[in-house]
């Protein structure tokens, strides 16, 4: 129930080697399961691939303001 065009799909590969056919069949379970309708599989999958990453990266902590004493910021 996943529909990508050939250079979709070949796109699909070459971006995300490594997780192209676990995002098909992640989409493919979300539409059989809730029965939402996208209007791009592809881009669906792009933006899933992109807020993935986003939640790995590491976050960036508080900035340390601090300074020796007589120095100033």
């Amino acid at each position: 129930n996943v529909f990508l065009s050939q250079s979709e799909l070949d796109g699909l590969k070459a971006d995300l080697p490594d997780k192209w056919n676990y995002y098909i069949d992640r989409l493919s379970c979300h539409i059989a399961s809730s029965g939402k309708r996208y209007r791009s599989h592809a881009a669906t999958i792009y933006k899933w691939a992109q807020e993935d990453a986003a939640r790995k990266a590491p976050k960036k902590g508080i900035p340390d303001y601090s300074c020796k004493e007589g120095e100033s910021l």
